[in-house]
């Protein structure tokens, strides 16, 4: 099967035993043009480094990294960020908070209306039971485009749709939030299944709709699984039946529209 060009929503960057060199093969060999360079690690050294090495890979269109939104600094921050070219928006890794409604704490507010007053977006990484959260950061501010990585974190392994189903349904109404199909064989159970995946994934396009979904490898995460190659073939089956212009919105087109890729 021919795919369209391929927009890579959500790599990492790699290490030691994933060079970004080998990522950029990867990258041809699959017929990815572009990627979006995403760093979720709490870490300001970790933002910097990933806002250098995107500005040096052509491979990378666009890059969000974290940010200290709850920091009464936050639009010094901002400012000082966005002076990278490359930089689209701010990635937050609310999983790691234990409380569920992190996102909607007024100091999280107020720095997330500061990234949305610079045009910048939200990539958000949350487990199912903080997807209700993310409804209400949606509505309290209706500018700020959100990306859910990894279709919200569903425990696809243990085939469990339910509460994260009902949250997604929930969800979905809001116009300013995307989801991305990433990291999904990471979350399925080893050895892992498309048609496992497909459980998951059809549910959300039904919700969402092609041009509010997007394809994300979550490289390096995977290497230990699959291969890029593989994880592109899973993601396009979980998928299927698509249109040739559903597969062009999924692999490459909503994600140049939310990160206003040139």
């Amino acid at each position: 099967m021919q795919l369209p060009p391929i927009v890579d929503a959500h790599r990492q960057l790699g290490g030691p035993d994933a060079p970004a060199d080998a990522l950029a093969t990867l990258l041809a060999e699959n017929g990815v043009e572009r990627s979006v360079l995403v760093q979720p690690e709490p870490s300001e050294d970790a933002s910097r480094a990933a806002l250098d090495a995107a500005e040096s890979d052509d491979f990378v269109a666009a890059a969000v990294v974290w940010a200290d939104v709850a920091s009464r600094d936050i639009d010094k921050t901002l400012g000082r960020i966005s002076r990278a070219r490359k930089l689209r928006g701010v990635c937050l890794p609310a999983r790691l908070e234990e409380d569920n409604h992190w996102l909607t704490r007024p100091d999280v507010l107020r720095g997330l209306r500061a990234a949305a007053k610079r045009g910048l977006s939200l990539d958000v990484i949350v487990e199912p039971r903080q997807l209700p959260s993310v409804r209400d950061l949606a509505q309290e501010i209706p500018d700020l485009r959100i990306a859910v990585a990894d279709l919200g974190s569903p425990f696809i392994g243990r085939g469990q749709r339910e509460p994260w189903g009902v949250a997604m349904l929930r969800l979905a109404p809001m116009p300013n939030v995307f989801v991305k199909m990433s990291g999904l064989v990471s979350l399925d159970a080893e050895p892992w299944s498309a048609a496992r995946i497909k459980l998951f994934v059809e549910p959300t396009l039904r919700l969402f709709g092609c041009r509010r979904v997007m394809f994300g490898s979550d490289w390096p995460r995977h290497i230990e699984r699959a291969t890029y190659g593989e994880v592109v073939r899973a993601t396009v089956e979980a998928a299927a039946p698509t249109t040739d212009g559903q597969l062009a919105d999924l692999l490459a087109a909503t994600a140049s529209s939310f990160y206003r890729l040139p």
